[in-house]
């Protein structure tokens, strides 16, 4: 059922490539039903999990996702504030799953302070082509570093496969977010840029689902 699942968003993924320059409606019916199937797992092992807050928590931040992918591309400054909602979703679930320590809350701060740089450092020669946008967008960054500092810092605290996939999770999702940027506003859009970055957003989303029902 995993591997099914993993096979349909590539599927649906790359439905999404070949259609939206064509078909905007289905594309964007590809691009958010491609993110639904990791909510869609989920709730096929709920029995087996249980109700929990990280399962929750991370079925709203999906299902947040999914609003976003459409929004994004109807009017772009709406689907990263929904996207933004669904990282503190996912933020709050990950956090629920583990013991803040000391040492947890030092490396959720190092790893923010590393991927709120690396936006910087990838991204500041754009940053006059905001203009109004500066503060949302910084914002936005902000709440992305936070989430998945927390993924991070999570992973390590829980250890294994699970730890793996929520830490893994976390560093695709900010280095989608990156490309993404760097793709909207560069003079030139780059289709291989644009194919990584869905493999790294859908990679991503997966990974965080997994780490809950692979425990």
């Amino acid at each position: 059922m995993r591997i099914a699942a993993a096979a349909v968003m590539a599927v649906l993924g790359t439905a999404y490539v070949l259609l939206k320059k064509r078909k905007k409606g289905a594309a964007l019916a590809c691009k958010a039903g491609a993110t639904s199937m990791p909510a869609i797992l989920l709730l096929a092992y709920l029995q087996q999990l249980g109700i929990s807050p990280e399962l929750c928590w991370s079925l709203a931040a999906i299902l947040l996702y999914m609003a976003a992918d459409v929004l994004l591309e109807c009017k772009f400054v709406y689907g990263a504030a929904t996207f933004a909602a669904g990282h503190i979703c996912m933020t709050v679930g990950i956090l629920s799953e583990v013991e803040l320590t000391t040492e947890l809350v030092l490396w959720g701060m190092g790893a923010f302070l590393l991927f709120v740089g690396a936006a910087v450092l990838v991204l500041h020669s754009y940053i006059p082509r905001l203009k109004k946008l500066k503060v949302p967008a910084f914002l936005y960054v902000a709440v992305l570093s936070a989430m998945s500092a927390a993924a991070v810092a999570a992973g390590l605290s829980l250890g294994g496969v699970s730890g793996a996939a929520c830490g893994v999770g976390g560093v695709s999702f900010v280095a989608s977010d990156i490309l993404l940027g760097k793709n909207r506003l560069g003079r030139r859009r780059s289709p291989v840029r644009g194919a990584l970055i869905l493999v790294l957003y859908y990679l991503s989303v997966y990974l965080f689902a997994m780490r809950i029902w692979i425990r």
